[in-house]
């Protein structure tokens, strides 16, 4: 009797313990798979945050996003007085993302100064080692 009353508890535990462990499987394998980024998703996101630092006036956060070839070739105080001899992003809106390999894209945006000008804009974003980032040139106004 005694041996059966503690079997129970443990039986419970065994089959709790199960079901998490499972769970925990499921739960993992779905984070793992699904993050991994597309180039739509990855682009649109390295180019958001790269516009959202430049609406910010963070120049510099926002040389950061840039790949580490466009880094090597443009210096960041050649990327600050380029992008401060402009005017300024106000706000921004992405138009559109076009993947044009497994590991690159074209983000297509609309950059509103602050007289409410807008300017179309492109950025290629490239998967730079793991991490989506804005590469080719900065610079240029698609």
């Amino acid at each position: 009797m005694v041996d059966d009353a503690l079997r129970q508890p443990l039986k419970r535990v065994g089959i709790m313990g199960g079901t998490l462990v499972a769970a925990g499987l499921v739960v993992g394998g779905f984070f793992a798979l699904g993050g991994h980024r597309g180039p739509e998703q990855g682009a649109r996101l390295a180019a958001d945050t790269f516009l959202t630092r430049l609406a910010a006036g963070n120049i510099g956060g926002a040389y950061d996003q840039l790949c580490n070839e466009t880094r090597e070739r443009v210096e960041r105080e050649d990327f600050v007085a380029g992008i401060g001899g402009r005017p300024a992003v106000t706000s921004y809106k992405i138009d559109g993302v076009v993947a044009t390999g497994s590991a690159d894209a074209t983000v297509s945006a609309a950059l509103v100064d602050p007289t409410g000008a807008i300017t179309p804009y492109e950025l290629r974003v490239t998967d730079d080692r793991g991490t989506w980032r804005v590469c080719g040139n900065p610079l240029d106004a698609g």
